[in-house]
């Protein structure tokens, strides 16, 4: 097993290897040797992982921050690439310059870093700044790295890259390979995330109800049902449904539910598009539909809510 791919000294290396080789690298290899199966880390995982928790706790506000000496590196810039890629994607608002927008004190806001080094110089930033954390701006690393977490002020919230599994990961891929005498290339997904005090969580925070919740963000709109959000989840409806309650008050179904009025009701009031239009947007099958939702539940229709706030 090879890590650190994207260090010149291993290139030479492994055309002198002959046995069976597998690289490991934090980011994706865009020119791996054919001979040679990889793992890599699944930086968009860590991204939804972070987005998951700032869509848990109502940030709307979100950023990334990396430390002045991860900017040449691959993984700190592909963890970007995703980060802004699905907070987008996901209808959160992105500022590209944290430190920047903090003097005009966009809160709440969330902040994902690259490691927990930036983390912690986040925090550092922020305290100096007399900005609250994590009540004004949420900070969230990457690593779970012990030696970072004791020199910061406090503990970190972070994705937990847990060192001694993803070992262990690396071994049983590589034995796979040797045993179906095949080249593997396969992905290492993140454990969790740590709450620390970097973030808001309060006593029912849920890993699985935040994958579930950046699942319903990122798909609400492409008429999605429950069992499609199981199925990402990996887990019962009985189990989600429960999860589910005990969070938010309501089973994921109901949650669905709110969230598609809730965008709907944003874009009657503040674009000009057609009912149907927006019913397709926020994954209605047609207009008649979301007539339907909103009579059943307000007693009013899509139109007169439109009216009654352009009057206002």
């Amino acid at each position: 097993v090879i890590a650190d791919f994207d260090k010149a000294d291993r290139h030479r290396i492994i055309p002198r290897l002959k046995s069976n080789v597998l690289i490991y690298s934090s980011y994706k290899i865009e020119h791996a040797p054919e001979s040679v199966s990889t793992l890599v880390n699944d930086n968009e995982q860590f991204a939804c992982l972070a987005l998951g928790q700032f869509i848990q706790n109502d940030i709307q506000n979100v950023a990334f921050y990396m430390d002045p000496s991860e900017c040449n590196t691959g993984w700190a810039n592909e963890r970007l690439h995703y980060f802004e890629k699905h907070a987008k994607l996901l209808g959160l608002n992105y500022l590209s310059d944290v430190k920047k927008e903090m003097d005009s004190r966009p809160f709440p806001l969330g902040v994902y870093c690259a490691s927990d080094r930036g983390a912690m110089k986040l925090v550092n930033y922020c305290l100096a700044k007399k900005i609250a954390v994590p009540n004004q701006v949420s900070i969230i690393g990457t690593d779970y790295d012990d030696a970072e977490r004791v020199l910061a002020p406090m503990p970190l919230s972070s994705i937990n890259i847990d060192p001694y599994l993803l070992g262990q990961r690396c071994i049983e891929v590589l034995f796979k390979a040797v045993r179906f005498k095949k080249i593997l290339h396969e992905k290492y997904q993140p454990i969790n995330l740590m709450n620390g005090k970097s973030t808001t969580v309060d006593e029912n925070q849920d890993d699985i109800v935040n994958k579930a919740l950046y699942f319903l963000y990122n798909n609400f709109h492409l008429n999605i049902n429950v069992h499609q959000v199981i199925d990402f989840c990996r887990v019962s409806r009985k189990t989600l449904d429960n999860r589910f309650i005990a969070s938010k008050g309501m089973t994921v179904h109901q949650y669905l539910s709110n969230l598609r009025i809730k965008k709907s009701k944003k874009l009657l009031r503040n674009s000009k598009d057609s009912i149907e239009c927006i019913a397709l947007q926020c994954g209605y099958p047609n207009q008649s539909y979301l007539y339907q939702v909103y009579r059943k539940q307000f007693d009013y229709t899509p139109c007169e809510y439109r009216n009654s706030n352009n009057l206002i």
